[in-house]
C-alpha cells in the first residue's frame, strides 16, 4: 500500500491518496481544498479515484469534492449520515464558514462496515466526539483519524454536534486496538498508536475508562 499526503487549506487540512491494492486505482480521503492540485497529482501518479472516504463533514474535509466530480461525475462519496456534508452557514467560533458547492453520490458508511475498493480492505470504526458522524478509517496497520485523534492531541468538541463523553468513548476504543497502527490525522504530522498510548494525554486518561 503506498499513500500519498497532501496539506492543502486555510487549515492546512491533510488529504490522503491510497492506492497499491489494483493497479492505477485509489482512493481518496478527506479531499480538502485544492481539487485542482488534486487533479495534477492523480495524473502525475497515474490513478484514478474509485472512491472518496469522509472522516466527518466538516467543510475543511470536503471542499475539493466537487472538483473531482466534475471530472468523475460518478464517483462515490463515502459518509457516516449523521455527517452527511452540508453547506455550513452558521456562525461558530465567531467565523462564518463557506458554502460548500453540490455534490451526489453519496453511500452511506456505518461503522464496523468493511469496504473493499482498490483492491483494499478498508474498515470503517464509527468514532464520535468531533462531530457525531466522525469515522476512522483502519487499513492494513494504518488508521486514517480525521479530527478525532492528532499527535499528542484531539480534535475539538466545542463544535456544533461535538461531545465530551462519546470522544472519550471513541478514544478508548482507538487505544484498544491491538499493535501498534500508524496513525494519519487529519491535521499536522502522523504518530503511531504505541506513540501515543504513552504521549497522549487524552487517549492516556480515555484508555482508563
Amino acid at each position: 500500500m503506498e499513500i500519498r499526503r497532501v496539506v492543502a487549506g486555510e487549515f492546512f487540512t491533510n488529504c490522503y491518496v491510497v492506492w497499491g491494492g489494483k493497479p492505477g486505482i485509489a482512493v481518496l480521503i478527506d479531499p480538502a481544498d485544492d481539487a485542482p492540485g488534486l487533479l495534477r497529482l492523480l495524473d502525475g501518479l497515474g490513478l484514478i479515484p474509485e472512491a472518496v472516504l469522509l472522516t466527518h463533514g466538516h467543510y475543511d474535509h470536503i471542499l475539493a469534492v466537487p472538483g473531482l466530480q466534475a471530472r468523475w461525475p460518478e464517483l462515490p462519496v463515502w459518509c457516516h449520515p449523521l455527517d452527511v456534508p452540508q453547506a455550513l452557514t452558521e456562525r461558530d467560533m465567531g467565523r462564518v464558514y463557506p458554502t460548500v458547492a453540490a455534490f451526489s453520490n453519496l453511500r452511506p458508511l456505518e461503522g464496523g462496515q468493511r469496504l473493499h475498493l482498490a483492491g483494499l480492505s478498508i474498515q470503517a470504526l464509527h468514532t464520535p466526539g468531533h462531530t457525531p458522524g466522525s469515522v476512522t478509517f483502519l487499513v492494513g496497520d494504518t488508521l486514517f483519524t480525521g479530527d478525532t485523534l492528532f499527535r499528542g492531541d484531539i480534535g475539538r468538541t466545542d463544535f456544533a454536534g461535538g461531545d465530551d463523553e462519546q470522544m472519550a468513548s471513541s478514544l478508548a476504543r482507538l487505544a484498544a486496538l491491538e499493535g501498534n497502527l500508524r496513525v494519519l490525522p487529519g491535521h499536522e504530522e502522523d504518530s503511531t498508536l504505541e506513540q501515543e498510548r504513552q504521549t497522549n494525554p487524552w487517549l492516556r486518561v480515555a484508555a482508563e475508562i
